[in-house]
C-alpha cells in the first residue's frame, strides 16, 4: 500500500514539473508543423484559391494577415484595426508568432501568424487545483489494488484450506490448482496426491462392497430358490405318494377294480419309478451346488458332438436336422458341469421340437466372449413364455402329465450349473422356436 502512494504521488510531481514545459514544446510543435502544410501546399494556389486554406487557421485559433511584398496589406481576417506588423522577437510572452513567404502562381506575398498559448505558470496553478481530483481516486485505486493482491496472495492457502475441509468430509474428489514451485504449491501438490490415493482406496472399498452386497442378494435368491424348490417338491412327491398308498389299500381290501393286483402293481412301481428319477434328479442339484469346479480348456464343439452321439436314434425317430458350426473353440470351464448342461439343453431340444423340425448350433468368437447358441424350431408348444423355465419343476407343458415332459428339474439343472460356470445365459422363446444363448469368457 505505501509503494502504491508513493508512486501516486510521484507520477503527480512528475506531471506537475514537467507537464507545462512539455505542454508549451507540444502546441509550438503543432503550430509549426500547421504552417509548413500551408506553405507547401500554397505553392500550387493562387491568391483567391488561398484564402480558403487560410480560413483553417481561424479554425485552429491561429491570427493570421497576408501582405504583399510592398507591405500592403492583403487580407487579414478577425482584425478589428488595422495589423500591425511585428516581427519574431518582439513577440510577447505566451505568444507564438512566425513570417515566412508564401510563393503563390501568380504572385509572392508573406504570411504573418501569431497565436497566444496559456501561460506556464498558469498550467502549473490548474495542476495543482485538480491535484486533489487525480490523487485520492489513484489512492482508492491503489488500496483497491492493494487489497486484491493480498486476496491474491491468501487465495491459496483458502483453496488448501477448503481442499482440506472437503477430504475430512470424505469427499475425495476435490483438487487444488496452485502450481507455483514454492511451499505453497509443493502443499497443493502433496494434498492432490493424498485425495487421488484415498478416491482409489474409497473406489476400491465401493467396488467390494458392491461385489459383497451382490453376493449375498444371490445367497438370498438362493434360500428363495431352495425354499420354492423344497416346497414344490414336497408337493410333487405328495401326490404319487397318496395315488400309490390309496391303490395299495384298495388292493389290500380288494375293493372293486383293485382286486386285478398286477394291473395295479405295474402302475403303483411306474409311479414309484417316477419319483426315484426325480429323487435322482434333486439330488443331482443338490450336487452342483456343492461340487468343487475343476476349469480346464475344453473343445466346445467336440462336447457338443459328443452330447448329440447320445441322441442319434432320437434325432432319426424324429426326421430332425441338425447344423453345427465349421470351427472349433476353445473355452475354460469345468467340462463335467457343462456336459450335464449341455445334455439336458440338446434332451430338452429334441423332445420339444416337431418332427422333421430343425436344431440349429452356433459358436460365434468375439473379442470379448465365445458365445454358444442353440435354437430348435418349430416346436410342439407355444414357447412364448419362457420366463419360469429355469425355475425349479416349471415346464412347457403345463399340464403334470409325464407323457409330455420331464420332470422340470432339466431346465432348472441347467441354470444352476450357468451360475456356477459364471456364464450369462439366456432362454428366450416365441410360438414356434426357442434359443438359448450362452457366453463363455475368452481364453485370451
Amino acid at each position: 500500500m505505501s509503494l502504491l502512494i508513493v508512486a501516486v504521488l510521484s507520477t503527480v510531481g512528475f506531471l506537475y514539473a514537467t507537464l507545462p514545459s512539455y505542454y508549451q514544446s507540444y502546441r509550438e510543435d503543432q503550430f509549426h508543423s500547421t504552417i509548413e502544410s500551408i506553405e507547401q501546399d500554397s505553392k500550387q494556389l493562387s491568391s483567391e484559391n488561398l484564402l480558403p486554406l487560410l480560413d483553417q487557421l481561424t479554425v485552429k485559433g491561429i491570427r493570421f494577415s497576408l501582405w504583399t511584398e510592398d507591405d500592403q496589406l492583403l487580407y487579414a481576417p478577425g482584425f478589428g484595426r488595422g495589423p500591425v506588423r511585428r516581427t519574431v522577437n518582439n513577440s510577447p510572452e505566451g505568444m507564438i508568432q512566425a513570417s515566412i513567404p508564401l510563393h503563390l502562381t501568380d504572385q509572392t506575398v508573406t504570411l504573418d501568424v501569431d497565436q497566444m498559448i496559456q501561460p506556464i505558470n498558469e498550467v502549473k496553478a490548474v495542476i495543482l487545483k485538480l491535484a486533489p481530483y487525480i490523487v485520492f481516486p489513484l489512492l482508492l485505486l491503489a488500496g483497491l489494488a492493494a487489497y486484491l493482491y493480498s486476496r491474491t496472495i491468501s487465495r491459496p492457502l483458502l483453496s488448501i484450506n477448503q481442499a482440506t475441509e472437503e477430504l475430512a468430509n470424505l469427499n475425495f474428489s476435490v483438487r487444488t490448482y496452485h502450481t507455483s514451485t514454492d511451499e505453497l504449491g509443493d502443499l497443493s501438490r502433496n494434498i492432490n496426491q493424498l485425495a487421488t490415493k484415498l478416491e482409489v482406496t474409497m473406489d476400491s472399498l465401493h467396488a467390494s462392497n458392491e461385489q459383497l452386497r451382490l453376493e449375498a442378494e444371490k445367497d438370498r435368491q438362493r434360500d428363495t430358490e431352495r425354499r420354492q424348490l423344497f416346497l414344490a417338491i414336497s408337493h410333487e412327491l405328495k401326490t404319487p405318494v397318496t395315488i400309490v398308498k390309496g391303490q395299495i389299500e384298495g388292493m389290500l381290501l380288494n375293493l372293486g377294480v383293485y382286486r386285478d393286483r398286477d394291473h395295479y402293481l405295474e402302475r403303483a412301481g411306474q409311479v414309484i419309478e417316477n419319483m426315484e428319477r426325480l429323487i435322482a434328479e434333486l439330488l443331482e442339484v443338490a450336487r452342483v451346488e456343492q461340487m468343487e469346479l475343476q476349469l480346464e480348456e475344453t473343445n466346445l464343439l467336440t462336447l457338443i458332438k459328443q452330447q448329440l452321439h447320445q441322441f442319434d436314434q432320437l434325432i432319426h425317430d424324429s426326421n430332425l436336422h441338425v447344423t453345427l458350426p465349421d470351427e472349433e473353440r476353445t473355452v475354460k470351464t469345468d467340462r463335467h458341469l457343462l456336459e450335464r448342461a449341455l445334455h439336458n439343453l440338446l434332451m430338452n431340444a429334441i423332445s420339444y421340437t416337431s418332427p422333421g423340425g430343425m436344431i440349429q448350433i452356433e459358436i460365434m468368437d468375439t473379442q470379448d466372449d465365445v458365445t454358444l447358441t442353440i435354437t430348435n424350431a418349430p416346436t410342439i408348444h407355444d414357447s412364448s413364455d419362457t420366463a419360469a423355465w429355469f425355475h425349479p419343476l416349471a415346464r412347457a407343458e403345463q399340464s403334470r402329465n409325464r407323457i409330455h415332459g420331464g420332470s422340470g428339474l432339466g431346465l432348472y439343472l441347467v441354470h444352476q450349473i450357468t451360475e456356477r460356470l459364471d456364464l450369462d445365459a439366456m432362454l428366450t422363446g416365441n410360438v414356434d422356436q426357442v434359443q438359448f444363448t450362452a457366453r463363455f469368457k475368452s481364453l485370451s
